[in-house]
């Protein structure tokens, strides 16, 4: 094994044992990341109690129905300002001009 492989090997030796040492004496979870915001989210969350985080995910179920009305709305005017007149012969808006 060269010098990398062995360092390699031991760090994940190493690893491994701060990780089993840790779940044997406790259930309390760590993470390796400490500038991740999806990792400094899930740690916010796991010290919040269970209410708070009830409380949360209601409120975020309902800003995103909120967001699909608004959704479907927005373009419901969209599509109603958008449609076409009836044609008739003034009302192209590509007019063809032959050059010679």
């Amino acid at each position: 094994m060269t010098d990398t492989g062995a360092q390699q090997h031991e760090d994940e030796d190493a690893r491994a044992a701060r990780y089993s040492d840790l779940f044997a004496t406790s259930h309390d979870h760590t993470s390796d990341c400490s500038l991740c915001p999806i990792c400094a989210t899930i740690s916010v969350l796991r010290q919040t109690k269970p209410e708070v985080v009830e409380h949360l995910a209601t409120a975020a179920r309902e800003l995103l129905a909120a967001a699909a009305i608004l959704i479907v709305e927005a373009e419901s005017v969209v599509g109603a300002a958008g449609e076409p007149s009836a044609p008739g012969p003034d009302s192209s808006t590509v007019r063809r001009i032959d050059v010679v």
